[in-house]
């Protein structure tokens, strides 16, 4: 197995790569309409479905393991609830700033905030997906593993090839990747293995298997929402986390590491971003580069200006963490005080020292 620091970066390096295809897409999708804009660019990023969210929901669940067994209780507060106070208060940021900068043809209304629970394309419904996902693998976890994994195909296949029709995309995406989340927490072994064995050989081999795999799929005329997502989906998470692992060892100055580090304020603030950007439309008339070009430079500009809004908006209590105290990385910190030696506490740390035993 790879050093901590190691298999942190590679794996931080994973998802800062898909939160920035993540952009990218949307980028691409918002600016149908655009002067500039070439909707073939669009389509030309079809194949990068296999890659960006089932390696963002993968790596998700890569740590899920670690504390599944602790009590409801303590679930609720570091996990599934946060990410549901973020889903509420971001859904409602959002309408209000589509106000001013539309980015999509949603029709924001008091009922669609009121019902987005039922309707979470309304919000952001990666972190929504991700509550449910820890309530359901929590709920499962007294079931064998291969049980599990049965339940998980069964929500996430019949979906994913199509046979059941869900006209809603988030329930569409939440319902097919469930089956994913599931392997980066019970499979984060594998994952671990193919990235301590990532090589430049091993990236060229993997990534013939997944473009002949979309090669033999338009020659076929078949549809990706078929039973051909399951196998290029595996091949394209692999490739992902091959070159993940290669750029993290031999160019770590891209700082991928650094942005996975920091998805969340990118995923929630590069929408409202994006229909800043896409409010002024230059006049550039239309041609291949400028479609590539403006797609690109508008997915720089929107990581960078999300990242710079939260740079500021940070401070806010409960802006980007639950308001409340907890363990998880999406709670507040317990309150720091100053001890005459100058060092810091922890409340957690000086209740157990009164208690006589040392803080975990």
């Amino acid at each position: 197995m790879p050093s901590t620091s190691t298999r942190l970066t590679w794996i931080d390096t994973v998802k800062g790569a898909a939160i920035i295809l993540v952009v990218l897409m949307h980028v691409a999708t918002a600016a149908d309409g655009q002067s500039w804009y070439d909707p073939r660019v669009l389509d030309a990023m079809t194949p990068l479905k296999t890659v960006r969210m089932p390696l963002f929901f993968a790596m998700s669940g890569y740590f899920l393991l670690r504390r599944i067994d602790r009590p409801w209780r303590w679930q609720l507060r570091n996990r599934p609830g946060p990410f549901l106070w973020l889903f509420l208060l971001w859904s409602a940021l959002w309408a209000l700033a589509s106000l001013a900068f539309p980015w999509n043809d949603y029709d924001y209304t008091v009922i669609s905030l009121l019902t987005v629970v039922f309707n979470p394309e309304f919000g952001p419904w990666y972190i929504y997906a991700l509550a449910l996902y820890f309530v359901a693998v929590k709920l499962m976890r007294p079931l064998p593993v291969w049980l599990q994994f049965i339940i998980g195909a069964a929500i996430s296949l019949p979906v994913a090839f199509d046979w059941i029709t869900v006209d809603n995309f988030a329930w569409e995406r939440t319902l097919t990747h469930f089956l994913i989340f599931q392997f980066g927490a019970y499979g984060h072994r594998i994952i671990a293995a193919i990235a301590e064995r990532a090589s430049l050989l091993l990236l060229v081999i993997v990534g013939a298997l997944w473009s002949a795999g979309f090669g033999a799929l338009y020659l076929t005329g078949s549809e990706l929402s078929s039973p051909w997502w399951l196998p290029l989906t595996v091949l394209g998470m692999t490739m992902g986390i091959i070159a993940a692992s290669l750029l993290a060892q031999y160019a770590p100055w891209l700082h991928l590491d650094w942005f996975g580090r920091h998805t969340l304020p990118i995923y929630l603030l590069h929408i409202p971003v994006i229909g800043v950007l896409l409010s002024i439309d230059p006049g550039i008339g239309m041609t291949t580069v400028t479609a590539v070009v403006g797609t690109v430079v508008l997915t720089i500009l929107a990581v960078v200006g999300s990242l710079a809004i939260w740079r500021v908006l940070r401070p806010i209590p409960g802006l980007f963490t639950a308001p409340w105290t907890g363990d998880g990385a999406n709670t507040r910190s317990p309150r720091i005080s100053e001890t005459p030696s100058g060092r810091h506490r922890s409340d957690a740390q000086k209740s157990s020292e009164k208690a006589g035993r040392p803080a975990r």
